[in-house]
């Protein structure tokens, strides 16, 4: 077997990971501002990330961190896959808003900078 059949049978094990099964659910979180990172989609705002993968139960699985030089919180919620794309910022700027009011206001702009309603 020559080198260049090694390359072929090593690229056809090269898989491109979604963090959604359906195109559809991770076309709503990407139209959110969030960016492939490794086997999920995350969206950092201000000091907050937030990482979305698709739980076989829950539906999406939302991880929110914040990491400061005194702090350090991580929790998850889940949102189920068929939540608008407008629910889904909803979600995500009510939890912020709870729990990591200091980014709250950044998260409220980056999703009216998308066009993305709150609560209307």
């Amino acid at each position: 077997m020559g080198p260049r059949q090694q390359r072929k049978e090593a690229g056809e094990v090269d898989e491109v990971m979604k963090a959604f099964s359906d195109p559809g659910t991770e076309e709503k979180y990407l139209k959110l501002g969030f960016v492939p990172d490794g086997l999920s989609l995350k969206l950092t705002v201000g000091e907050v990330s937030v990482y979305a993968i698709e739980h076989p139960w829950k539906g999406a699985a939302l991880t929110l961190e914040s990491i400061t030089p005194r702090t350090a919180t991580q929790y998850e919620v889940a949102c189920p896959t068929k939540c608008s794309r407008e629910q889904i910022a909803g979600l995500i700027y009510v939890n912020i808003a709870r729990n990591f009011r200091h980014s709250a206001e950044a998260f409220k702009t980056h999703f009216e900078k998308l066009g993305v309603p709150l609560f209307q």
